[in-house]
């Protein structure tokens, strides 16, 4: 039966299988999964229903072609050098499932309308003193970005990529003409702390890099533009005049930046870069410091880390009950709702971990192949 092997290849990358393993799974050569993929061979229907089976994808997302163009704009991936592509297909698949999800949500539902910045920065510390400004934030503490980033109208959510180098990532993305800026955390970002500067740092995308396709550039123009998203990072969370007054005398002390983690929501370990930057320490007491960082064990996670939970994102959480409770969505339909719209059907739990609700939410009746 004829199938549409683009997608067929974008769930085994989801499923981060290869085509030998996906091969064994329904008995075929990998040869005979190479020309699914590439349109030149057609499964039988019982080989089409292992393939269902292996990839845990509902049938008519294999059969039916894209009737609106996901445009993409390139992702951030906090770590992209060192990363593989085995490791950033699946952010590819949630970046496009969580595009589907907030254009279908907006049938209904007035999301907060996103920032734009028309405007260019000569360092990455005017921009952040400006965004500051721009969203009224002065320069206080900022206790949840992820909050922020939702208010001015981003897509947040958390990923579930169980990756070892991709922390977080965020790019433009749209559908049917609504352009949309995605943001997303890994499941493995696993403090609060750690949380907050990954979040910052997307920002720092977002506000310097507009109009820049990461995936064209070379390796050192992306890792200048990973360093000026840090830079940015620093900068947002941190203002140079109060936090040097908070560091204080105590700016060789690493208990003194424990206490700090609390009136920043930054790690210590970021703070100790803030200070060095600053010139609040010499190069000595940096070095100094980070050795006790190290000796400590302290680089993945640090003294009070369980002191905040993680942050949720809210807004799809919030949407769809706002539907559910007003009966305008019967939560086990709306994979099928979604594909009667953009032709594109996702799997459970998918939604689920985009949207941020329990998987048994979906339970209902099994997506039916359409008839062409």
């Amino acid at each position: 039966m004829k199938i549409n092997g683009t997608r067929l290849k974008e769930a085994r990358y989801f499923r981060k299988m290869t085509i030998t393993e996906l091969a064994e799974q329904i008995g075929v050569t990998k040869q005979m999964v190479s020309r699914y993929e590439r349109n030149t061979g057609e499964p039988s229907l019982e080989t089409f229903q292992k393939i269902v089976g292996a990839l845990k994808f509902p049938t008519n997302f294999f059969v039916e072609d894209d009737i609106y163009n996901i445009e993409s704009k390139g992702t951030f991936y906090r770590s992209r050098l060192t990363a593989t592509q085995t490791e950033k297909k699946p952010s590819e698949f949630y970046q496009k499932a969580a595009c589907y999800i907030r254009d279908y949500f907006e049938n209904n539902i007035e999301f907060p309308k996103l920032s734009e910045i028309h405007q260019s920065f000569n360092n990455p510390a005017e921009a952040a003193n400006y965004i500051r400004k721009k969203w009224g934030l002065g320069n206080k503490p900022i206790p949840n970005m992820m909050r922020l980033l939702e208010e001015h109208g981003m897509v947040v959510y958390i990923a579930e990529n169980d990756s070892t180098k991709v922390n977080a990532h965020s790019g433009w993305i749209g559908v049917n003409h609504h352009m949309y800026f995605i943001v997303a955390l890994d499941s493995n970002s696993n403090t609060f702390f750690n949380q907050q500067f990954s979040l910052a740092h997307e920002l720092g995308h977002y506000v310097l890099h507009a109009g820049l396709n990461p995936q064209i550039v070379d390796k050192e123009e992306y890792r200048k533009m990973e360093q000026e998203a840090e830079e940015f990072a620093s900068n947002f969370l941190l203002p140079a005049k109060e936090f040097s007054e908070s560091v204080s005398t105590y700016a060789t002390d690493l208990d003194h930046y424990i206490a700090l983690k609390f009136k920043w929501y930054t790690s210590m370990n970021a703070m100790v870069v803030r200070a060095r930057n600053l010139r609040l320490i010499d190069a000595d007491n940096y070095l100094r410091l980070q050795k006790r960082i190290s000796y400590h064990k302290w680089r993945k996670s640090e003294p009070a880390d369980n002191k905040k939970r993680l942050m949720k994102p809210e807004a799809f959480k919030e949407a769809f009950d706002l539907l559910v409770n007003n009966n305008l969505l019967d939560p086990s339909l709306l994979s099928e709702n979604i594909d009667m719209e953009y032709h594109v059907s996702l799997p459970n739990e998918v939604l689920s971990h985009i949207i941020g609700v329990d998987l048994s939410k979906f339970k209902g009746k099994v997506v039916k192949l359409r008839q062409k």
